[in-house]
């Protein structure tokens, strides 16, 4: 009974709560209060990474902090763990809480947590001996880190403008970093600078980094999987390795695992269940310049929240090191907007057909349309995309979720099936495979990413048919 009580406050109508915030449904009915609810969201991201770090200023005695770094590490994961098969339960039952519990799935998000528990690691040893504005601050390094990275792993280059920008932004960094240093220990300049603390933080930031190139790698081949599921798997493996650098700590094995705990230990605890619980939810509404953007300014709060709440810090109000903590978002926001335009989805993108199939999936034919299964030579785009097979079929393509040279075609030029909006649909029975003089398909652009099958129906596959005629038709008028 309980059970079902949960599940009916998680469902409307037999329809279960939109994954998007906000839903499709208030995005379509009410723009405008769709715009005000991420605008919420947006500060509320702000809002996490500001308290964040200065909890932890907070959970501070005498400027140090006593308790064992890793600590609240090891009790948020396993608060998040129980949090997370919680929601797992109240939405699927048992077989929600089975899913968190998938061997496979624990092995490939486990190597994430490891890396993400090493960065937890490093956040703690750097805010031993930082505030959390020059922490924060420090964190703004990782778009110069990411840029190396890229350039290291992929070959793939910044522009002329964007490599300056950087070079700006490491430069504004390391000036804020040595004026609220210089500021707060009245004198001393770069001597004042715990070096220790610097190296931490930068070395947390690059494996940041490397969790992002993994998860982003990884989580698209689960998007089926819910989300509570993958926190959990993630959170499981963090929880240990957390655990084993606990136990190799002096003052767990001398004083126990609470030792020097205080209430505002309790909050940072907490604060860290936010953060991560939170992120994995927010990062599917806010892209990735909203988020880099919210950090930034979570540095200029960080700073107003130091010079005018009281318990979070004693420093006066230095106008150099406000509009320096200005800058840096500045030229954060300059970064991003100086990247060249996208052009994946302008680009055509030609690849060799290795086999057709003139029967779709049961799923498109149980909504009534008539698909083509292809197989590529190579990767095509996740979602959903429109071009031409063999170079004189409009088609409008969907990508296998698991193998990226597979996908199902919906020809442009046949209707669905069994349609009354047009008379001339093929039977199902005398579905053929088209004559293509090249075997070959061309994606031209892109039509919308990928959905979850429950957001998956008829009307919606007519609106992808729509949609890439149009832009197939603009592409043609805008040619001649």
């Amino acid at each position: 009974m309980l059970q079902k009580q949960l599940s009916g406050l998680l469902s409307r109508e037999g329809r279960t709560v939109s994954a998007f915030f906000p839903s499709r449904r208030t995005q379509a009915s009410s723009p405008r209060r769709a715009s005000m609810m991420k605008l919420g969201l947006f500060a509320f991201f702000i809002a996490t990474r500001a308290l964040h770090p200065l909890l932890i200023d907070a959970s501070k005695e005498g400027g140090k902090i006593l308790y064992a770094k890793n600590s609240p590490v090891f009790l948020n994961k396993l608060l998040t763990i129980v949090l997370m098969n919680l929601a797992a339960f109240m939405g699927d039952g048992v077989a929600g809480v089975r899913e968190c519990w998938q061997p496979k799935c624990l092995a490939v998000f486990g190597m994430i947590g490891v890396v993400y528990a090493l960065g937890d690691t490093l956040e703690m040893l750097s805010m031993s001996s930082l505030s959390g504005g020059v922490y924060q601050t420090l964190l703004q390094t990782k778009l110069l880190i990411t840029a190396l990275l890229v350039w290291w792993l992929k070959g793939t280059r910044q522009t002329a403008l964007q490599w300056h920008v950087l070079v700006a932004l490491f430069v504004s960094t390391s000036a804020f970093v040595l004026v609220d240093m210089d500021s707060a220990e009245g004198g001393g300049g770069a001597s004042s600078v715990p070096i220790g603390g610097v190296v931490c933080t930068l070395a947390k930031v690059a494996a940041s980094c490397y969790c992002a190139v993994l998860s982003e790698k990884y989580l698209k081949q689960y998007k089926n999987m819910s989300l509570p599921a993958k926190i959990s798997c993630l959170s499981t493996t963090w929880m240990f390795a957390s655990l084993l650098t606990c136990i190799m700590d002096p003052k767990v094995r001398s004083s126990g695992l609470l030792a020097h705990w205080t209430p505002a230990t309790w909050v940072v605890t907490f604060s860290f269940v936010v953060k991560t619980v939170s992120t994995m939810y927010l990062l599917q509404a806010l892209d990735s310049v909203q988020k880099n953007i919210g950090e930034a300014i979570a540095v200029v709060v960080i700073y107003i929240s130091q010079v005018s709440l009281p318990g979070f810090g004693d420093k006066t109000f230095e106008l150099s090191v406000f509009l320096l903590a200005v800058l840096v978002v500045g030229l954060v926001k300059t970064y991003l907007l100086s990247g060249a335009p996208k052009s994946a989805a302008r680009k055509a993108q030609r690849v060799r057909v290795v086999e057709l199939t003139g029967e779709g999936t049961p799923l498109m034919s149980k909504f009534g349309f008539n698909t083509i299964r292809c197989e590529a030579a190579e990767g095509l785009p996740d979602g959903v995309f429109y071009g031409m097979l063999g170079d004189v079929h409009p088609v409008c393509g969907t990508r296998h979720e698991e193998d990226s040279r597979v996908c199902e075609l919906m020809m442009l030029s046949h209707p669905p099936l069994d349609s009354d909006e047009h008379p001339g649909a093929l039977p199902r029975q005398q579905t053929a495979l088209p004559f293509i003089p090249t075997k070959s398909l061309t994606v031209l652009g892109h039509v919308r990413d990928r959905l979850p099958r429950c957001d998956l129906t008829p009307e919606q596959f007519m609106s992808d048919l729509a949609k890439a005629r149009g832009q197939l038709v603009g592409l043609v008028e805008g040619r001649t």
